[in-house]
């Protein structure tokens, strides 16, 4: 039976990396888009953005990745990275409420129970135009990450600290 598989964790840790080498591989796999969003945002001179408007921000990376959801195909394995359900996490990370519509969203896609989770790896950690938590604010997104998706029930296995090509073969053994 086919799956749709999130590959979660903080900012950082190397999940953009795994899902590039599983598109090369051939799997079928959706895109953060978080990233994208932030650098439209400065361009344009927007106030969607993590540290202008937060909630605003979260709503709208939640509806893009329904939509991600939405698109994927049925008929074959299918890798996320991330999904609505980190939108949870990082607003409880800033002590912020979760948005009856991101709740929506989240009930409305529906992925496999086991989540992979890249941990914090201070080794590749890197900070960027579109990337500015500190190692601090981080580990505590890892956290809230962590624990939004076991309160949603899910199990999370973490990949080990590799290569990324040994990376994809630990989750893919793992599905």
């Amino acid at each position: 039976m086919n799956q749709k598989y999130i590959i979660t964790g903080a900012p950082g840790t190397g999940k953009t990396a795994i899902i590039n080498a599983l598109i090369q591989k051939g799997h079928s796999c959706e895109k953060e888009i978080s990233r994208e969003i932030i650098a439209e945002q400065i361009i344009i001179g927007g106030d969607i953005l993590p540290w202008e408007n937060q909630i605003a921000f979260e709503n709208h990376i939640a509806n893009l990745r329904k939509q991600q959801y939405l698109n994927s195909s049925e008929d074959k394995n299918y890798f996320f990275d991330r999904s609505s359900i980190d939108c949870i996490a990082y607003l409880k990370a800033n002590k912020l409420g979760v948005t009856s519509e991101i709740t929506q969203i989240i009930n409305q896609c529906i992925f496999n129970k086991k989540v992979f989770i890249t941990p914090f790896w201070e080794e590749i950690y890197i900070n960027d135009g579109e990337r500015m938590e500190d190692i601090k604010a981080a580990l505590n997104i890892e956290n809230s990450i962590i624990e939004t998706y076991k309160s949603l029930g899910y199990t999370l296995v973490q990949v080990p600290k590799l290569s990324v090509s040994e990376r994809i073969n630990f989750i893919l053994s793992n599905i």
